[in-house]
């Protein structure tokens, strides 16, 4: 009788911890669907970091829903396939990230960040990387501190060409950046005033 309760009980606190992963699954798959354009609409840093690329939240979805499958049901018909079908899911991840991120990701590094004039509590960041052989810039501006600081795209510089290759950024002002490239062509773009978000995104080339 003991024993009978006792693999009752170990059975419910499976089938709980089952559905804890099953919804855990759930919201990283949501978050894997839905965190980009969350990211990129509202411009949070946090989301932004959290969320700029998809491949974490789908391998942390994959991981969950085998582990939650495997603990909410005995019947091979539907246990089989989909921890095979996951276990392929999270080697796929894994091998994305491994082999071809490197390849068509840009890794990029920070490489430059400087405060605006005024004091508004506005920075530029500038980050390089490398797609194959050409360099990469990647330039944004962080408005804020704290959960609700903002980041806002900029611009985007692809080294193929001397015009597409980013020398120096600098402040005209606490509203205002420019950007000038290898050639010395310059460009200046403007902030909102109150947000920081850029009136628009300059792409070279």
């Amino acid at each position: 009788m003991t024993i009978t309760v006792e693999i009752r009980r170990d059975r419910t606190r499976h089938r709980g911890l089952g559905q804890v992963l099953l919804a855990g699954a759930a919201a990283a798959g949501a978050a894997c669907l839905v965190g980009p354009w969350l990211a990129e609409s509202t411009g949070l840093l946090v989301l932004t970091g959290a969320f700029e690329y998809r491949w974490p939240s789908f391998l942390v979805a994959a991981v969950l829903l085998g582990a939650a499958v495997r603990l909410l049901t005995d019947r091979p018909a539907v246990r089989v396939p989909v921890i095979a079908v996951c276990a392929v899911a999270v080697v796929g991840a894994v091998w994305f990230r491994l082999v071809l991120f490197p390849m068509v990701g840009a890794a990029w590094e920070e490489t430059e960040r400087t405060a605006a004039p005024g004091g508004v509590g506005r920075y530029v960041v500038v980050e390089e990387g490398a797609a194959l052989i050409d360099p990469l810039w990647r330039v944004s501006v962080v408005d804020g501190s704290g959960p609700g600081a903002h980041i806002w795209r900029v611009a985007h510089f692809n080294g193929d060409t001397a015009d597409g290759a980013l020398s120096r950024v600098t402040w005209s002002g606490p509203d205002a950046l420019v950007l000038t490239t290898a050639e010395g062509g310059a460009t200046t773009l403007r902030l909102d005033p109150r947000t920081g978000k850029p009136e628009r995104r300059l792409s070279r080339p």
